[in-house]
């Protein structure tokens, strides 16, 4: 699997049930895991980095992917060496897909989970 085809998975979930109950979802080997239990007022990029903290997978390959604004998901693939960003963007008719250069709020790899 490639982040386009982890991103069309992402889509076809959210085209059920929108963006607004979306959970953090990691998939690292043949394991999902979807985050659920944060804390109110705990933003979900961070619950989702915190995880990824907890579980040990800063150095491994997974996908990822996280509400990170009203009507918007951002998704992701991580390896050791880099990380690969898309939005997905909730609109009136739908829901479009980019790519993303980089993502401000990623920190993972940046000194923080050495």
């Amino acid at each position: 699997m490639n982040l386009k085809e982890f991103t069309q998975m992402t889509l076809a979930v959210l085209e059920d049930q929108g963006t607004a109950s979306y959970a953090p979802t990691i998939i690292a080997d043949d394991t999902v895991q979807v985050i659920q239990g944060i804390p109110e007022g705990l933003d979900h990029r961070e619950a989702l980095q915190e995880t990824v903290l907890r579980l040990g997978l800063q150095q491994s390959d997974f996908f990822f992917g996280v509400k990170s604004g009203p009507g918007e998901i951002t998704t992701g693939f991580h390896t050791f060496a880099d990380t690969q960003f898309q939005r997905i963007s909730e609109l009136r008719k739908g829901f479009v897909v980019s790519d993303l250069a980089d993502c401000a709020w990623w920190t993972l790899g940046q000194g923080r989970d050495q």
